[in-house]
């Protein structure tokens, strides 16, 4: 694997070229879809819980089978990607999201939900997945942190848009209306966009001979000792942060928050994550890696904390604080996690070592929602689940920092 080039696009560096901003335009534009999906999760489970009466952990499945389908995806995206480039993959994965969607919609029982809005759903939802944008921004910029916190920072803005219009759409119709609006707007914006992406002439894939198999990358994990806390940390960050994103919204409701005012909370995460992804990337640029998690680490600790309070007081002036603390605890662990493994992992192994680092997280998300789910209805309602949530934020970050230190060291 050749590693990133001396500038953002074509040898020579320095000033990017019009096809570089070109490729950061159209990643920023796909995450304005991941954005919209991934985020609105919250919604539709409080909507669906309320129209068909099935349970929080039912729902919540859904959305495991949707990261698992996804996750065991990427080996072959990967590989697709380095046979087709970005362009045909996104355009083809694109299609498929929305086809999920669509008939997600249709669903009249849990089976039909994860069939449709799960499997179908969660393999098309890697058309803006965080694992195409980072082999895009190796390819194509020095500053990949920076690179990728802009595309990155898309899904902050899909957000904000997408979420007060579904709630609209739920509203006036219901959340099967809301979900063929949502599969309309995916493939309007990613198959276009599509036509503006491809990766350089030297993609980030294993050279001939060299295996791109799970074997090998739980192999080469298992054999480096950092390697295997960062499996660690790459398993219990997004099990924390989906089990919140995923019922945050019902949490503030079951504590009497109002219920726009629990969406206009989430939807302005949306805006929060927006800055504070271009921020933090610059600073990881900047400062570090290390740096960055210090900060992120606090953050991501108070913010918890502080949404337990939300939901057990109602307090509306710690409901106008969290999305800051949320967004700059939360809204590039993907970036910082992702820069680390490629820092650890030199050559060709780390596309294989990342894929299955990627696959590691994609349990992670998929196991944190229904868990959440269970432990919220086991106790009766969400504190309990919430404070679980928050022990795994600070031991998380507490292990990652230890991780960094001894990486330095090195």
């Amino acid at each position: 694997m050749t590693a990133p080039g001396p500038g953002p696009s074509a040898p020579g560096g320095g000033r990017a070229s019009w096809s570089a901003i070109l490729v950061a335009i159209a990643g920023f534009s796909a995450m304005l879809v991941s954005g919209a999906v991934w985020g609105s999760f919250s919604l539709f489970l409080v909507a669906i819980e309320r129209d068909t009466g099935w349970s929080k952990t039912a729902i919540s499945l859904a959305f495991t089978v949707f990261t698992l389908a996804g996750t065991l995806a990427v080996p072959v995206i990967g590989l697709a990607l380095g046979r087709f480039g970005s362009r045909i993959v996104v355009a083809v994965l694109g299609t498929i999201l929305a086809l999920g969607l669509a008939l997600g919609s249709l669903s009249r029982d849990p089976v039909a939900y994860y069939l449709t809005f799960g499997l179908v759903g969660g393999i098309g939802s890697q058309a803006c997945g965080t694992y195409v944008l980072f082999i895009i921004a190796a390819n194509w910029f020095r500053r990949q942190a920076t690179a990728m916190a802009f595309m990155d920072s898309g899904s902050g803005i899909g957000t904000l848009i997408a979420l007060p219009l579904l709630q609209e759409v739920i509203a006036a119709r219901d959340w099967r209306s809301a979900y063929v609006a949502l599969a309309i707007a995916a493939v309007a914006v990613l198959l276009p966009l599509s036509a503006l992406l491809r990766l350089s002439p030297e993609p980030m894939a294993p050279r001939q001979g060299e295996s791109a198999s799970l074997r090998a990358g739980i192999q080469a994990i298992l054999g480096d000792g950092l390697l295997r806390w960062l499996a660690v940390i790459f398993l219990t960050a997004p099990l924390a942060y989906h089990a919140i994103n995923a019922h945050q919204i019902a949490f503030m409701q079951e504590g009497g928050l109002d219920a726009d005012l629990s969406v206009a909370i989430v939807s302005a995460m949306g805006l929060t994550f927006f800055f504070a992804r271009l921020a933090l990337g610059a600073l990881i640029d900047a400062k570090g890696i290390r740096f960055a998690e210090i900060v992120i680490a606090l953050a991501a600790t108070a913010a918890v904390g502080i949404l337990l309070a939300v939901a057990t007081t109602s307090s509306e002036t710690l409901a106008v604080v969290y999305p800051i603390v949320f967004a700059i605890g939360y809204s590039s662990t993907g970036i910082i996690y992702a820069a680390t493994a490629r820092a650890m992992v030199q050559g060709a192994a780390f596309t294989v070592v990342y894929a299955t680092l990627r696959l590691i997280y994609g349990l992670g998300v998929a196991f944190g929602p229904p868990l959440t789910a269970l432990i919220a209805e086991g106790t009766g309602n969400y504190v309990i689940a919430f404070v679980v949530v928050w022990l795994i934020v600070a031991a998380n970050h507490g292990i990652f920092i230890a991780v960094l230190t001894r990486h330095g060291r090195r």
